[in-house]
């Protein structure tokens, strides 16, 4: 009687692992450098302007944060946006004094977190009591979006970040 051989398929197991995982590690670094931190769009400036005068931009938002309090209203109060359809934004600020008679230079940027394909400037159309109005806009896909507005006033300048989403339709969830 001829005794069978028996295969070992451990090593080719092994091997396999192992291709996968370069081609994982490979997968990884092109998806990273499709998002270099260049394209970030927080301070409205290059991230070499940023790094430079990181400092200046500390100190004039403790100055602004100290004088100013901003707040973000979406769709008359909502937190959500319209997955479809007319949304609107205010932006509102008030003195801490109580006051409201200073001019304002508010530049707002819709975007989506993770990437800058939608990202939508927003133009000032209106200002009255303390708030500050844009025309209507439209999102196109559902899911996490943010305003990030950069607002002057004076040799004030603050930084801000609103986190929002436009849920699905049929669930309402996004």
């Amino acid at each position: 009687m001829q005794k069978k051989k028996s295969k070992n398929y451990w090593p080719h197991g092994i091997i396999i692992s192992l291709l996968l995982i370069v081609i994982a590690c490979i997968y990884t670094i092109i998806e990273a450098v499709k998002y270099p931190v260049e394209l970030d769009t927080y301070y409205f400036d290059t991230k070499q302007n940023v790094d430079k005068n990181y400092d200046k931009i500390k100190a004039s938002q403790e100055a602004f944060d100290k004088k100013y309090s901003v707040f973000f209203e979406i769709n008359g109060g909502s937190a959500n946006l319209h997955a479809v359809g007319n949304n609107e934004v205010r932006v509102v600020i008030n003195d801490k004094e109580g006051r409201c008679d200073f001019d304002a230079d508010i530049k707002l940027l819709l975007t989506r977190p993770e990437t800058n394909r939608y990202n939508q400037n927003l133009a000032l159309s209106n200002t009255e009591k303390c708030r500050w109005f844009f025309p209507p806009f439209s999102v196109e896909t559902i899911g996490r979006w943010q305003f990030q507005a950069k607002i002057t006033i004076g040799e004030d300048v603050g930084f801000f970040t609103y986190e929002t989403s436009a849920p699905g339709e049929e669930n309402g969830t996004n």
